[in-house]
Order: C-alpha cells, then sequence, then structure tokens
C-alpha cells in the first residue's frame, strides 16, 4: 500500500546467497515495504549499533518505528510485511515456533550453503566446516 513505511533489510551486497535469498523474496514484496541496504557501504554500517561479526552472522532488520530485529524474528517481520507471506508469518510468529524458530534459523544460517538450490560459499564468506558425526545437530565443535 502507497504511504506504508518501509522495513530496512541489512544485508551483505557482495555475498552470492544473500543475493539468491533477496531474489526470492522480492517477488513477493508487492506492496514494496522492503529496503535492502548494503551494510559493506560504511554510510548504511553506520546506521545500525551492529559489528561486521554480527551483520554476517544473521539477518537485521531496522522496523519504522527504529526497532531492530535479528535472526528468525527479523524473517518473522519480513514475512509479515508481505502480503502473499503475512499468514506464514503469524504462523511463524506464534507460540507454536517460539523456541523452535530461532533454532531453526540458527540451523538453517549455519547450513545456507548446503540448502537445495542455495549458491556456493563466497569467497569473503567461506562456508562453515560441516558438524562432525561426534558433534551431533545443534552442538557447537
Amino acid at each position: 500500500m502507497p504511504g506504508q513505511k518501509k522495513l530496512d533489510v541489512f544485508m551483505d551486497g557482495g555475498c552470492a546467497f544473500c543475493q539468491w535469498a533477496r531474489a526470492r523474496v522480492e517477488p513477493f514484496d508487492t506492496d514494496e515495504r522492503l529496503n535492502f541496504l548494503d551494510y559493506n557501504d560504511p554510510a548504511v554500517a553506520q546506521q545500525a549499533p551492529f559489528s561486521r561479526e554480527e551483520f554476517d552472522r544473521e539477518i537485521h532488520v531496522r522496523a519504522p518505528d527504529g526497532g531492530w530485529h535479528a535472526g528468525f524474528a527479523a524473517w518473522v517481520v519480513l514475512l509479515r510485511a508481505m502480503p502473499f507471506l503475512k499468514w506464514l508469518g503469524a504462523l511463524l510468529g506464534s507460540s507454536l515456533f517460539r523456541k523452535s524458530g530461532p533454532k531453526l534459523y540458527q540451523w538453517a544460517a549455519r547450513n545456507r550453503h548446503r540448502l537445495p538450490g542455495s549458491p556456493p560459499a563466497c569467497r569473503t564468506h567461506p562456508a562453515p566446516p560441516a558438524p562432525s558425526a561426534t558433534e551431533g545437530p545443534g552442538r557447537a565443535p
């Protein structure tokens, strides 16, 4: 809808996976609510209270009211802003996914370059090593 405020989506403009994800999200942004910003631009990075490492670890979204959302919570906000995916944002934001959603996001973020159809790891941001059989799912090395 015209006049609705935008969500600022801070992404790595040089990352093939970020570009891939953006290309899949933008067609659903029919109300043009998403404003993608490349945090590699120093002027953009200065707008946020996050380090480069924090940006690289998970998606960050600034809401029109100035509030920040990161990781799973950021995706919930983004999905709710898109008319055709609003239902999915409501579902993922419900109590059903309060505990499992962030864990699922963290797993997907760690394995993003292994997801079907995703691009290979960037040269500047190599894919993390696969967990060993002794580490198990969700356990850090």
